[in-house]
């Protein structure tokens, strides 16, 4: 029952990973609408930064593409190191995953919350909350384990 619950939260982490992946992907396509979106709070801002400062623009612009590749390797990392707790159901393996991957997604969503993107907001919060559902099933096993002596 416990390598069934840790191959279930493997893979709930696994296809975090590759939605991690898919929301940088959505970052990279719709980075433009993103801007609009991150200064609608700010609707002054965005006419000063249209009219005036094209080339600042340009550079949120950047900044979100930027992003959105981080999001594709951070994706990369989760399905590498949760395809390798699958196979092994290593501690450290776990540790790394859970630490890595709770501060990342807590980030992000942070991030949003404070920029007040509200569709960058449930999309981060998607990903936080899957992610926290998929490490959270097995703590129990892996917080009894021991770790080898060396």
């Amino acid at each position: 029952m416990r390598l069934r619950l840790i191959n279930i939260s493997s893979l709930i982490t696994l296809y975090n990973g590759i939605y991690a992946m898919a929301f940088g992907i959505f970052m990279i396509i719709f980075s433009r609408f993103l801007i609009k979106k991150y200064f609608e709070p700010f609707p002054e801002i965005w006419e000063i930064l249209v009219k005036k400062w094209i080339r600042d623009l340009s550079q949120y612009h950047l900044i979100l593409i930027y992003t959105g590749f981080l999001l594709i390797s951070f994706g990369i990392f989760i399905i590498y190191l949760s395809a390798f707790i699958m196979k092994r159901k290593d501690n450290l393996a776990w540790a790394v995953l859970f630490f890595g991957g709770l501060i990342g997604w807590a980030s992000i969503f942070v991030v949003n919350i404070l920029a007040k993107n509200f569709i960058m907001i449930v999309l981060s919060f998607l990903g936080w909350a899957s992610f926290i559902i998929g490490m959270v099933i097995p703590i129990k096993y892996y917080l009894q384990k021991g770790y080898p002596k060396f």
